[in-house]
């Protein structure tokens, strides 16, 4: 009785939660809510995998014809049923997107330390964000068709021709399809953040993509990094079915709240920035004294001892001059 006690009330001999025990940094918070939120977050990509079964019941079809049929991925990727896996393949990723909007709600809430009921906030988000979440994840689809077609289609025009141009554009398509991945890093939770227009958010998103692109790079390498592992070693799959999701989300989610914090919230009245950190009130007690005696040493040095100066309120004492 005592185990279940513990894991239901908790441990009675300890200390009340105070401010003070706050995380005080990202770092500190991110672990934190990792550690609280993990089986949480086990049960989230249970459900949000539910939407990415299509997906890999066709992935998996189509690779059962690769074995059968072809004798290597090369000649498969070289044949035109391919285009027809491709097809398949985006109109499965375009039904994810009101559950990938969920997804980022969750896991954006679980990052700052807000409170979560999991199963009726992800429906409420599913329902209050399906019309942006489908519309970005058709968009996401129709550019993967686009990058993947683009790129055999240069590549086989670049082996009849021997032109580089064609190697350039191929090379240019890249760049835009990583570009394109780094944008999403911040569109998703944008999007169930703020009450912004679809076009909005996209030029948000590639504004901070390339603003932040070394830690855009860095985040979008390692959301990517299990599709990387699985090109060796396809076992690796199944960290998907696990958790794969909601942590690459979760972990996202901890990245964009940062930035989000630095250049949307700090700039927006009312909006709370640094949720779940501990708040350095004390701190900032101390700078408004310290302030308030330096503005007043500086106004004694002005009029003197006794002395008024007319007009004094309109001096800046930063500056040391008339406003006017």
């Amino acid at each position: 009785m005592g185990l279940f006690s513990n894991m239901i009330m908790g441990k009675g001999n300890r200390p009340d939660y105070t401010p003070d025990m706050m995380p005080k940094n990202r770092w500190e918070l991110f672990f934190e809510m990792l550690r609280l939120n993990f089986l949480n977050l086990l049960k989230l990509n249970l459900m949000y995998f539910m939407f990415w079964i299509p997906f890999w019941i066709w992935t998996w079809l189509n690779l059962e014809m690769l074995m059968q049929y072809y004798d290597s991925m090369e000649a498969f990727v070289q044949s035109g049923y391919f285009s027809v896996y491709l097809i398949g393949a985006c109109l499965c990723v375009a039904i994810t997107g009101p559950a990938k909007a969920a997804m980022k709600y969750i896991t954006r809430n679980y990052a700052r330390d807000e409170h979560v009921w999991l199963w009726s906030d992800f429906w409420s988000a599913f329902k209050t964000n399906w019309k942006q979440g489908l519309a970005m994840s058709v968009l996401t689809g129709v550019f993967t068709f686009l990058f993947f077609y683009g790129l055999i289609f240069y590549n086989n025009m670049a082996g009849a021709t021997g032109s580089t141009m064609y190697l350039f554009l191929q090379v240019l398509l890249v760049v835009m399809g990583a570009i394109f991945m780094m944008m999403n890093l911040y569109a998703w939770p944008m999007m169930v953040t703020y009450d912004l227009k679809l076009s909005q958010i996209y030029r948000n998103s590639l504004v901070l993509a390339l603003g932040r692109l070394p830690l855009s790079v860095g985040f979008g390498l390692l959301t990517a990094l299990p599709l990387i592992v699985a090109g060796f070693w396809m076992p690796a799959l199944i960290w998907y079915f696990i958790i794969g999701y909601a942590l690459a989300s979760f972990v996202n989610c901890s990245y964009t709240n940062s930035a989000f914090d630095k250049y949307f919230n700090s700039r927006i009245e009312g909006a709370q920035v640094g949720q779940g950190m501990r708040k350095a009130e004390e701190d900032e007690f101390d700078d408004d004294e310290e302030e308030a005696e330096r503005k007043a040493s500086w106004a004694s040095r002005v009029t003197g001892r006794n002395r008024k100066m007319e007009g004094y309120d309109d001096l800046d004492p930063d500056r040391g001059e008339d406003k006017k």
